[in-house]
């Protein structure tokens, strides 16, 4: 087996399907076929999350990015949830993130903290150290920058499907969390209800 985990799958896959496409008889096919991606490097990782529980939080404090389509339902569903904490909130557009606290408010749950007003406002809410975990459902092609710079900084990531669109995110996504021994999650968003 291969110390690479990249060059390992690859030949599993193209195994697979050289076998399945009945070219396993055409050595000249197989010896020539390769795959290559774009940003494909010898990684040096050497941690490696399979089995890995990072230390028990009694409370987990939630920063969530994305308050338009499906934002505000998973703070909804999170702040049934015993042990955890509406932390923050954050969304380009004030209104959206108002709303929201309007909601916490009438159920008795504290304002969270507020990130709004650009684009950007959601690496703050990152920087933010009185954070565990940030909950991301923003558009997809931001999924997997917001998850990578939550894990580099010190933020468990949770996102709704997709949480990466190509394989290099993929990868991205799997190096960041094994550099930072922080978890990354996809949220299969199938089941919304407590009732």
């Amino acid at each position: 087996m291969s110390s690479n985990r990249r060059s390992f799958l690859k030949q599993s896959l193209i195994g697979s399907g050289i076998i399945a496409t009945g070219l396993a008889g055409n050595a000249s096919v197989i010896q020539n076929f390769s795959i290559k991606s774009a940003s494909e490097k010898t990684s040096a990782q050497s941690f490696n999350m399979s089995g890995y529980a990072a230390p028990k939080l009694d409370k987990v404090r939630i920063g969530f990015v994305g308050m338009g389509s499906r934002g505000p339902g998973a703070v909804e569903r999170m702040s049934h949830i015993e042990g955890v904490e509406i932390a923050a909130l954050c969304d380009q557009y004030e209104d959206r993130v108002e709303k929201i606290q309007q909601k916490l408010e009438k159920a008795g749950i504290p304002r969270a903290k507020t990130y709004t007003g650009s684009k950007e406002a959601w690496k703050a809410m990152c920087e933010n150290p009185d954070i565990d975990l940030i909950y991301i459902t923003t558009p997809w092609e931001w999924h997997t920058p917001m998850a990578v710079y939550a894990m580099e900084n010190g933020k468990h990531a949770a996102s709704e499907v997709p949480a990466a669109k190509t394989i290099d995110e993929c990868w991205q996504l799997v190096e960041t969390s094994e550099k930072t021994r922080k978890h990354c999650m996809m949220l299969e968003n199938t089941c919304y209800d407590f009732f």
